[in-house]
């Protein structure tokens, strides 16, 4: 499968992943356009959780529909492809500030290792939430509560657990036929341990299993090397603008 190919895909699956998010988070919101998915969850002060994805083209011509979606909430997102300099250029000036810059990646999953571990198990999607939170410093309920409620017949949750308690976690959302991943958390406590390459290995053997062909994802530059490693490709990076209050 040819970047283009893969990059669409990826693309599908974030916006399926926000509009998951749109339709299932406590008290949310879910706004729907040819162009984009948004979802909007009043509780939650996060642009990973009130964030547009545009779907195929970009979103510049559709930034006061959004901006007046999210009308009252403190703080919201837009993804967009940097290529598009126009997208940018009109986040920036509806007063919306660069935030992030993660690495999309994906693969085929013919080309990313993964095999069974006796140690990866299933998890809750309340252990998914809390170990997120923790993983990245935030208020307790930040990931917890909008991904609780999630569909989990939806999700496939997967972890480490150390004396009952998870210690690193992922999740995989099959999306037509890519695997996307997501919520892919370690406590710091447990970092350098390799554990959620080792759950990734496990849940795309899974997702392999159920007869998905791709796989993709959001990496942070600490951790592409870690997918990169598992074999996944490098699709250039993906920008978050952010709403601040």
């Amino acid at each position: 499968m040819d970047h283009p190919d893969l990059a669409q895909a990826a693309w599908r699956s974030l916006a399926a992943f926000q509009r998951l998010i749109g339709s299932h988070a406590p008290d949310a919101e879910l706004l729907e356009h040819d162009g984009f998915v948004a979802s909007r969850v009043p509780a939650t002060h996060s642009s990973l959780i009130n964030a547009a994805v545009p779907r195929e083209n970009g979103i510049a011509e559709h930034l006061d529909e959004i901006a007046r979606f999210y009308d009252g909430q403190p703080k919201w997102g837009v993804w967009i492809d940097p290529a598009r300099t126009e997208d940018a250029e009109a986040l920036t000036a509806k007063g919306l500030v660069l935030d992030s810059t993660p690495v999309l990646m994906a693969a085929e999953l013919d080309d990313i290792h993964h095999a069974p571990d006796r140690q990866v198990v299933r998890v809750t999607l309340d252990e998914v939430g809390v170990v997120n939170d923790a993983a990245y410093d935030l208020p307790a309920g930040t990931i917890s509560d909008p991904v609780t409620s999630l569909p989990a017949n939806e999700l496939h949750a997967y972890g480490i657990r150390e004396l009952k308690e998870a210690m690193s976690v992922g999740v995989v959302q099959d999306v037509g036929s890519d695997a996307f991943v997501t919520f892919v958390a370690t406590l710091p406590a447990n970092r350098g341990e390799h554990l959620a390459s080792r759950i990734l290995a496990h849940a795309l053997h899974d997702a392999a299993e159920r007869g998905q062909i791709t796989s993709s994802l959001q990496a942070s530059k600490l951790g592409q090397g870690i997918y990169a490693r598992l074999g996944y490709q490098p699709l250039g990076e993906v920008h978050l603008y952010e709403r601040r209050p």
